[in-house]
């Protein structure tokens, strides 16, 4: 197996960045910025998948709006995306600020045997959220993968009801294109000026609707930032839990989980809307909605049991080529 290397720097300022690196990949994670990795990058065609904006790195304060800092790279987001009260006794009533807790806070860390294992406890609910990263080979390919293995522990004697999404936010090219798997169909969450109905208003994926035109157009395929638009879809119900962008020369990035822990993916398709940004965010999800409060009365959000923990594995893939990526992703 490729040796993986864990190398400490300076990100910016007195901000410590951690940096695994393989033959094949570059990954690098900033503890201090509510464990970001700020970077994802295939070493052997030095693509970067992950976006970066002009905005400074700074340390986060605790309750902030998400869109007061950077807006790149891939952040978590628990216990929920969009802020709210928390609906369970009892903390009933709590708010949890935008984009979940663990975001803004400074986590700890610890290289283990080439792996990199970071944490961070809740504020205003007590529990820890570990999340271990590391690079491995797939069993039947000489192919590597980054896995991201999660466990969220509960310190209390109460069921504790969570959303969860993983947040990354890629370099949007256009006329890339983004797939999921057969038989799937969107939703809408939200669009700008409303154009592609209101909430839950379904789509016959790659096709939607902008009814404002009175036109459908194919998602899958990234647009120009000039459209000047953004969308937030989410899929119906996954059978299987896998997902991928390509890029306009074959390279991808894609993305394998669980689907019975994860059955939505969220797709944020910004073109040049929301702050002037290209990007593509496609997000494994417990819920077709974004906050707690909401998805805890649908019955789609997750739970840690009283006293317990619950454990997941998500699996980032990067390469190039068609062949490649069927062999390790599936058909799309």
């Amino acid at each position: 197996m490729d040796k993986v290397r864990v190398k400490e720097q300076k990100l910016e300022g007195e901000i410590v960045s951690v940096t695994m690196t393989s033959d094949q990949y570059s990954l690098t994670m900033a503890p201090q910025l509510g464990g970001k990795i700020v970077s994802l990058m295939n070493r052997k065609t030095k693509r970067e998948v992950l976006s970066r904006t002009n905005v400074t790195y700074r340390e986060r304060r605790y309750g902030d709006a998400f869109e007061d800092y950077e807006r790149d790279g891939a952040d978590e987001s628990f216990p929920t995306v969009e802020g709210c009260p928390y609906p369970a006794y009892p903390w009933a009533g709590v708010e949890i600020p935008d984009h979940g807790e663990v975001w803004c806070l400074p986590w700890e860390y610890e290289v283990r045997q080439s792996k990199l294992h970071a944490w961070v406890r809740g504020v205003r609910l007590p529990y820890l959220f570990e999340r271990t990263i590391s690079i491995e080979t797939l069993a039947r390919h000489d192919k590597q993968f980054i896995r991201l293995s999660y466990k969220v522990s509960n310190d209390s004697p109460y069921d504790m009801p969570f959303l969860y999404a993983f947040h990354p936010l890629f370099k949007a090219e256009t006329k890339s294109q983004i797939l999921l798997p057969p038989d799937t169909n969107v939703v809408t969450y939200s669009s700008s000026e409303d154009r592609l109905g209101t909430p839950m208003t379904e789509h016959e994926w790659p096709m939607v609707t902008d009814f404002s035109l009175d036109k459908s157009y194919d998602r899958s395929v990234v647009r120009s930032s000039r459209n000047k638009e953004s969308e937030k879809l989410f899929t119906t119900p996954l059978s299987q839990g896998r997902c991928a962008m390509v890029y306009p020369k074959d390279e991808y990035v894609g993305f394998l989980f669980p689907a019975k822990r994860f059955p939505y993916l969220g797709v944020w398709a910004n073109e040049g809307d929301w702050h002037g940004q290209h990007q593509i965010a496609l997000e494994p999800s417990t819920s077709q909605v974004d906050r707690l409060d909401i998805a805890e009365g649908l019955k789609t959000c997750g739970v840690v049991p009283a006293n317990g923990s619950t454990e997941w594995d998500l699996s980032v893939v990067i390469g190039k080529g068609k062949e490649e990526m069927t062999q390790v992703l599936g058909e799309f």
